[in-house]
């Protein structure tokens, strides 16, 4: 029996990829006019292993949090009759500790 070497497309590698996903990047905009703002850091309610990101109606303005594998399909929840969407958080503060003073 001979092998030789197979023939068509190279297969991809089953390791995944270590960079973001272009629809979770910043200024992206879905089919639908919802721009991603940023990320928020915070873990989603709603999808193990998923951040939550901010994202804007291009519609209404509205703004609201979304999962990062629900980016590319997302309707806004207040004018395209969406999903609700997930809690945005605000920052956590920075507490100073002793006689650490911040930079300015």
């Amino acid at each position: 029996m001979k092998l030789t070497s197979p023939s068509g497309p190279a297969r991809r590698s089953a390791q995944r990829s270590a960079t973001r996903a272009l629809t979770t990047e910043p200024g992206f905009v879905n089919p639908n006019r919802q721009k991603v703002i940023a990320s928020t850091g915070a873990a989603s309610t709603t999808r193990n292993n998923q951040a939550i990101y901010h994202l804007r109606c291009g519609l209404c303005a509205h703004e609201y949090g979304c999962n990062g594998l629900d980016i590319k399909a997302r309707l806004c929840p207040a004018c395209q009759n969406g999903a609700p969407g997930e809690p945005l958080r605000e920052p956590a503060t920075m507490l100073l500790f002793g006689s650490e003073q911040p930079s300015r």
